[in-house]
C-alpha cells in the first residue's frame, strides 16, 4: 500500500493537472497578445492562476522527491540541473532570436526590447542565472512567463539547502540565498510550500472519501469568491503594504489564497483517484506523455505566438482559425520537446558520470551483480 501523499493514481490526474494548466496558459496568452480578439470570458487571471497550480505541485512534487527515496544534495543538484538547463537556455536563446532574426516585418511589440547591445545583454544575463525577479530587472526577450522559472529555482536552492544541510551550515547558507533571491521572489515561496507540506502533515492523507467532495465544493466556492476581490481588494491592498514595486509578486495576497485553495483541492481529490485507481492508472501513458512536454510549452509558446503574429499569421475574430493556430504552437512545442525535455535524462546521465562518479560506479556494479 502506497502510503505517501502524492500516490500513483493521484499522480496521474496532477499530470493532466499540469499538461491543462499549461494549455490554458497559451490559451490565455494567445488572447492577451490579441492572436485572437474574439470574444473570451476570462482575465489574465486564467494564466495567472495557472502558474500558481504549478507552484503548489512543484513543491509537492520535489518534497516527494526527496523523502521518498535516499538522495543528497549533490544528486538533488544533478537532478534539477537536468531537468531545467534543457529547457531554460533554449527557450532564451530561442525567443532573442525569433524576435531579432526569424522575426516578419509586421508589427508586433517585441516587450520594448532595445537595439543597444549592452541593453540587450540585460535581457539575456539575468534570466540565464534567474534573477529576473528582482525589481528593476527587465523580462526576458519575448519571454515574459520566464518569470515563474526564476521563482522556482529559488526555491528548489532554498529548500534544498534547508532539508539536507545541517546546523550553522544550513542558517548561514539559507539566509544567503534568500538575500540572493530578492523579498519580491520570497512573498510566493509560501504558495510554493503549501506543496510540500502535503507530504509532511499526516491529516491530508486521512480525509475520509465522503468528506471529498464537500471539499472540493468548498474550493470552488472559495476559488469564486477570490476572483470577487482579487483585483479589487487584494492587488491594491498589497501594493500599498509593500515597500518597493511588487513586479511578478504584484496578486501576492490573492496568490497565497489561491495556493491554499489548490492545496485543499488535491487534498480532497487523492481519495476520490485513489478509489478508482485501477482506471486511472491505464490512463498513465497518456498523462505521462502529455505532461512530458509541459514545460516546453510553457516556456516557448510565447515566443511562438509572437513569432506567427510578426509574419501576420492572426485568428482576429474567428475562433475556428484560433483553435487551429494553437494546435499549431501546441505541436510545435511537443516537437521542440524532443530537443529539450526529452534530453533530460541523457544530460543527468552524463553529469552523474562527470560528477558522481562513485554512485554511478556503484549502480553499475549493481545492476551487473543483478544480472
Amino acid at each position: 500500500m502506497d502510503d505517501r501523499f502524492l500516490n500513483r493514481p493521484l499522480s496521474v490526474v496532477l499530470d493532466f493537472a499540469r499538461f491543462a494548466s499549461a494549455v490554458l496558459v497559451v490559451v490565455g496568452h494567445s488572447a492577451q497578445l490579441h492572436f485572437y480578439t474574439g470574444p473570451y470570458p476570462f482575465t489574465a487571471r486564467l494564466q495567472h492562476y495557472c502558474v500558481i497550480v504549478f507552484f503548489v505541485l512543484s513543491g509537492l512534487v520535489i518534497s516527494t522527491s526527496v523523502t521518498a527515496r535516499r538522495t543528497s544534495l549533490a544528486r538533488y543538484t544533478v537532478a534539477r540541473v537536468s531537468r531545467i538547463l534543457p529547457v531554460a537556455v533554449p527557450a532564451l536563446v530561442f525567443a532573442a532570436f525569433a524576435a531579432y532574426v526569424l522575426a516578419g516585418q509586421a508589427p508586433v511589440r517585441i516587450d520594448n526590447s532595445p537595439d543597444d547591445p549592452l541593453l540587450f545583454a540585460e535581457r539575456i544575463l539575468p534570466p540565464l542565472v534567474f534573477l529576473s525577479a528582482w525589481p528593476g530587472m527587465p523580462a526576458p526577450v519575448w519571454n515574459p512567463p520566464y518569470w515563474s522559472l526564476c521563482y522556482e529555482v529559488w526555491y528548489y536552492a532554498i529548500f534544498a539547502l534547508a532539508f539536507f544541510l545541517r546546523g550553522w551550515a544550513r542558517a548561514v547558507c539559507v539566509v544567503l540565498a534568500c538575500l540572493a533571491a530578492g523579498p519580491n521572489l520570497l512573498l510566493l515561496f509560501p504558495v510554493w510550500l503549501t506543496g510540500v507540506a502535503l507530504t509532511t502533515i499526516p491529516a491530508a492523507r486521512k480525509l475520509p472519501i465522503g468528506a471529498a467532495p464537500f471539499v472540493l465544493a468548498i474550493c470552488l466556492a472559495a476559488a469564486w469568491g477570490l476572483f470577487r476581490i482579487d483585483m479589487s481588494v487584494l492587488n491594491p491592498l498589497a501594493a500599498q503594504l509593500w515597500y518597493d514595486k511588487l513586479k511578478w509578486s504584484y496578486w501576492v495576497l490573492p496568490d497565497l489564497a489561491m495556493g491554499l485553495i489548490m492545496a485543499l483541492a488535491v487534498i480532497a481529490l487523492r481519495p476520490l483517484v485513489t478509489r478508482v485507481a485501477p482506471v486511472v492508472e491505464r490512463l498513465r501513458g497518456l498523462a505521462h506523455a502529455l505532461a512530458g512536454f509541459s514545460f516546453t510549452l510553457y516556456l516557448f509558446h510565447w515566443p511562438l505566438i509572437q513569432l506567427l503574429r510578426s509574419w501576420g499569421l492572426e485568428a482576429g475574430d474567428n475562433p475556428l482559425a484560433w483553435a487551429a493556430l494553437l494546435a499549431l504552437v501546441i505541436g510545435t512545442c511537443a516537437l521542440i520537446s524532443i530537443l529539450t525535455e526529452h534530453q533530460t535524462g541523457h544530460l543527468r546521465r552524463w553529469m552523474e558520470r562527470r560528477f558522481l562518479p562513485d554512485e554511478s560506479s556503484a549502480r553499475a556494479s549493481a545492476a551487473v551483480t543483478a544480472v
